[in-house]
């Protein structure tokens, strides 16, 4: 994982109090469980790793059909809810984060999400969906102050960490991962280089299992062994660890990137941050997938043209990310990177 600074990131003037996603059950899978069926299980019920995939799935469902009474029964009493590093206050308890939920509901009354990955481990479930609507309604901004719909259409990529209780019935701790300037570009108020609206052909998110497999592990310490090897500086170390195919999708960047690609931003970060470091809070593997969460810290004390600081900003940047890592033989050959590429911004002083 390397945040990508080739991007032009501009803070916008307005961030938006739900940022993408108020609620991270916000969306149905591509193929949710009909009307009737739900999160509610036998008292006593354990549900299986499968099991919790499908009332994952059907509480994302509930969002979709804004049956707001089944979504806040998938939170636990004491829940709280991260937008990582979007500004805001946690949600605690299922009645916060359902008024978050409908408030981004309200703006975006046509949102709907497609699953296209579920992987599990135990009680933590790491899901990635496409999140599509309009932007037909008033939307909330942290300052207070709503923002007129503009009409425009948002497709983009938002990852989600849920902790579930030991019966699996029920959300303790969920973090968000997206990209404010994406969302904000999409919808006209930014005027920096992003992704295009995102629709995604799934017909029913991959769901992976973790099994614990000697391949499971193997790739868990591969992924371990390139973080060592980015805090050490060491580019060849981390390039040779990515197959020369590999597709790096990093979702605070304009396009997906070659491994060539993904190598030249490393190299232009660790100028501008010569003392880079990853601080990985989690890493597991599930099937052919490594799931990492953590910290990008450093300090800016190089210029980084393509962020407009010709000169260093001696800033220090602490940002938080999610990265999913598919391997083949030992390679990462597809990543998804997400984080927060206007706090990025705004943490070495620009924007507004």
């Amino acid at each position: 994982m390397s945040i990508d600074p080739r991007r032009h990131v501009r803070a916008a003037a307005v961030l938006v109090s739900a940022a993408v996603m108020a609620a991270a059950f916000g969306c149905g899978g591509a193929q949710p469980l009909q009307e009737g069926h739900g999160a509610v299980q036998p008292a006593g019920k354990v549900l299986t790793a499968a099991e919790r995939a499908a009332w994952y799935q059907a509480c994302w469902a509930h969002f979709n059909s804004k049956d707001w009474d089944r979504f806040k029964a998938c939170y636990a009493a004491d829940a709280e809810s991260d937008h990582v590093d979007s500004g805001q206050p946690l949600a605690k308890g299922p009645d916060a984060i359902e008024a978050n939920a409908r408030s981004f509901a309200a703006a975006f009354p046509d949102i709907r999400g497609t699953g296209e990955l579920i992987l599990i481990k135990g009680e933590s479930i790491v899901g990635v969906y496409v999140l599509n609507g309009t932007h037909s309604g008033a939307l909330s901004g942290s300052d207070g102050h709503a923002i007129p719909p503009t009409g425009k259409s948002i497709g983009l990529h938002l990852a989600h960490v849920a902790q579930a209780d030991s019966t699996g019935l029920r959300v303790v701790r969920e973090e968000r991962y997206s990209d404010s300037g994406t969302m904000m570009a999409q919808i006209g108020l930014s005027p920096a280089p992003a992704r295009p609206v995102a629709t995604s052909a799934a017909a029913a998110p991959t769901v992976v299992i973790a099994a614990g497999t000697p391949s499971e592990l193997s790739n868990v310490e591969a992924a371990r062994a390139q973080i060592a090897a980015y805090n050490s500086r060491d580019a060849k170390g981390v390039a040779e660890i990515n197959a020369p195919d590999m597709v790096r999708r990093n979702m605070a960047a304009p396009a997906d990137q070659t491994a060539e690609e993904s190598l030249a931003g490393m190299l232009t970060l660790f100028q501008a941050f010569p003392e880079a470091k990853l601080v990985p809070t989690s890493v597991w593997g599930a099937g052919s997938f490594v799931v990492v969460t953590g910290r990008f810290e450093g300090t800016n004390s190089g210029p980084l043209p393509a962020m407009g600081l010709k000169t260093a900003s001696n800033r220090p940047v602490s940002v938080r990310y999610l990265d999913i890592t598919r391997w083949e033989n030992g390679t990462i050959k597809e990543e998804w990177l997400f984080y927060d590429g206007m706090a990025f911004a705004k943490q070495l002083g620009l924007g507004k």
